[in-house]
């Protein structure tokens, strides 16, 4: 027995190691920086005042500001350091999936419950963690602690903690619309049948509903409805996916319940198969859709999340014995065994996202060095279609702009350079860019640079691409055109 709870708490620990080092390792290889999360970190960089313009309530406000605090005070203090800024972005992003993960697994729930929470999490996070700017993150990471410190109250004996939490939860996402309502709930019911203080579940449930009339007051508020066409048949599919592996990884470990080789077998195969797309080329396009998956893949994360906020109510034996009981048939074992499997694979997913991230970034700072002024992307080989040169595609039409305005900001002894996707949408105001780009010219120019110098590419695809953008070109763009270095 002994040995027994040693070797659960050492393996505690060492999963608490791998989830800090894989997520420290994503993002000093920039994997958060991708999609939404280029943007925030950008425009955050640039403005500490930034808000995403599609989001003209606050109904995401403090899961924007956490992860955009630290690079708003880099940006004002270091205005020279966006790489610190964005492994700063990345930290704050991960430690939504750091911080819960390691509560869990140090907290004292019994081996099932907490085995189960792990399973439930690290399945919503294993692509979300690709598209790390998505404030869904924020509200499962708050929600998944909320529900462990309920099941475990000696964690948050006077629920300041849970209080906490739920104000936070109110300007989060959208879901917690109705995972609030569950957890307040569970909080009520819990109190009522003699498990904490009646005082204590009023507050939290007060905490909790405020997110009801906040996020409907934001939502009808606001000119565009959000996550408007996101439901379609591919989002379907992905939920489906996650659904049908856990529910057969469950039952394989519970077949192989007694045969400790083959149960060692099978998460060794989770973790090798995310690996395995490292070394065959001909699946460098499962590669690439290893971040494709992780926008749609929401939509499964969002019904986690909400299945995370039933536990407390599931699990209570005053209301349901049928969870409790399906739980017990499962066993301990492999209830456990199907957690780790799913870290193994949340590790290798991880590690693949986090070299395809640093590969691709890699190159497509040395092409963008090539280049000046505004361009197309499809004057860019490699910016156009990266796989054919053995890379992922990471990038997104109207990110280029940041990507590009990211590149000049860590290279500002290099021309700026703005690159447009042909379509010449961006996720950058017209005034910034003008900003920026007056800005990154003057500073070249009062260091005394050589404005003759704008690399091979810096006329290819110009005039073409300012035509499409930049229909009325005000005089500074003018100024500011390719011909003018």
């Amino acid at each position: 027995m002994i040995l027994r709870k040693c070797r659960t708490e050492d393996d505690g620990t060492v999963h608490a190691v791998l989830i800090v080092f894989v997520l420290v390792v994503s993002a000093l290889a920039g994997r958060q920086f991708f999609m939404d999360g280029t943007n925030f970190i950008v425009q955050s960089f640039l403005d500490p005042f930034w808000y995403p313009g599609d989001q003209e309530t606050p109904r995401r406000f403090f899961a924007v500001v956490w992860t955009t605090a630290p690079v708003r005070l880099i940006g004002i203090l270091f205005p020279s350091q966006i790489e610190i800024a964005t492994i700063a972005y990345g930290l704050t992003a991960y430690s939504q999936i750091a911080l819960p993960l390691i509560i869990t697994i140090t907290s004292k729930l019994n081996v099932a419950t907490k085995s189960l929470i792990i399973t439930l999490f690290v399945s919503a996070t294993i692509l979300l963690a690709n598209f790390a700017a998505t404030e869904l993150l924020f509200a499962l990471s708050l929600t998944t602690l909320f529900v462990v410190y309920s099941l475990n109250p000696a964690l948050d004996p006077r629920s300041f903690r849970r209080l906490a939490i739920g104000f936070f939860l109110a300007a989060s996402y959208e879901v917690v619309v109705l995972s609030n309502v569950i957890l307040a709930i569970g909080t009520y019911t819990s109190a009522r049948h003699g498990r904490g203080s009646m005082k204590s579940a009023r507050a939290l449930v007060a905490v909790l509903l405020i997110a009801l009339p906040f996020q409907l007051i934001c939502r009808f508020s606001e000119t565009t409805i959000p996550s408007e066409g996101v439901f379609h048949w591919f989002v379907y599919a992905i939920s489906g996916v996650f659904i049908t592996v856990l529910l057969v990884a469950a039952l394989s470990f519970k077949l192989l319940e007694r045969r400790v080789f083959l149960r060692a077998a099978v998460v060794f195969v989770a973790f090798a198969i995310p690996i395995s797309l490292l070394f065959i080329p001909d699946l460098i396009g499962l590669r690439t859709r290893e971040f494709r998956f992780a926008y749609p893949s929401r939509i499964y994360s969002a019904g986690i999340t909400v299945v995370i906020a039933t536990l407390p109510i599931l699990l209570s034996h005053d209301l349901f014995l049928w969870p409790s009981r399906l739980m017990d048939w499962f066993g301990r074992q492999p209830l456990r065994d199907l957690s780790v499997a799913t870290l193994a694979g949340f590790y290798g997913v991880s590690l693949v996202a986090s070299l395809d991230a640093y590969l691709y970034r890699d190159r497509l700072d040395k092409e963008l060095s090539l280049h000046a002024g505004f361009e197309s992307v499809s004057s860019c080989d490699f910016c156009s279609q990266p796989t054919k040169f053995g890379l992922p595609d990471l990038s997104h039409p109207p990110d280029w702009p940041v990507y590009s305005m990211a590149h000049t900001l860590k290279h500002p002894e290099l021309p700026p350079v703005v690159m447009f996707s042909p379509d010449g949408s961006s996720n950058v105001s017209r005034e910034t860019i003008d900003a920026f780009m007056a800005h990154q010219v003057a500073r070249r120019k009062r260091d005394g640079a050589d404005l003759q110098d704008v690399g091979r590419s810096a006329n290819k695809g110009a005039v073409s691409v300012r035509q499409h953008c930049c229909a009325s070109i005000s005089p500074v763009i003018a100024w500011l055109s390719p011909a003018a270095y």
